[in-house]
């Protein structure tokens, strides 16, 4: 990794602190230098980001106050391009069209592998992470 390569910022909003604890226990298999901030509702995340923006966003479906779905709309209509993973237990057509509309990076049900997870977010990382971690 170069060292002009700013460190990748993840954010994720998960309600259950045990969910997301695993998740931030397995993003070191990434591979990169990236900072992690959690926030446990779609409000939290969205302040968050707006005090400093993220460069990818995972967040749940299903949160208490705002979905993590509404969370995507309001950012993407702030213009904001960064990648952006729902995780979802409640997969339905309307649900997958919803996030499609939104503009959802990448959609991963509830339950997964971490593996999965990772490779997702692999999949989806800014251009200049994925060249960084691609070499």
């Amino acid at each position: 990794m170069t060292a002009e390569l700013q460190q990748l910022r993840i954010l994720l909003v998960e309600d259950d602190n045990h969910i997301g604890r695993i998740i931030e226990l397995a993003l070191p298999e990434l591979g990169i230098d990236y900072e992690f901030v959690a926030a446990l509702s779609a409000e939290e995340g969205l302040e968050l980001w707006q005090q400093q923006p993220f460069d990818l966003l995972l967040t749940d479906y299903n949160l208490r106050g705002m979905t993590g779905l509404k969370l995507v709309e309001l950012l993407r209509e702030q213009g904001e391009q960064a990648p952006m993973v729902l995780i979802t237990a409640y997969d339905s057509p309307d649900v997958r069209r919803h996030a499609r509309n939104a503009g959802i990076s990448a959609y991963v049900m509830k339950p997964f592998f971490m593996d999965e997870l990772i490779q997702t977010v692999r999949q989806v990382l800014p251009q200049r992470v994925a060249r960084a971690v691609n070499g």
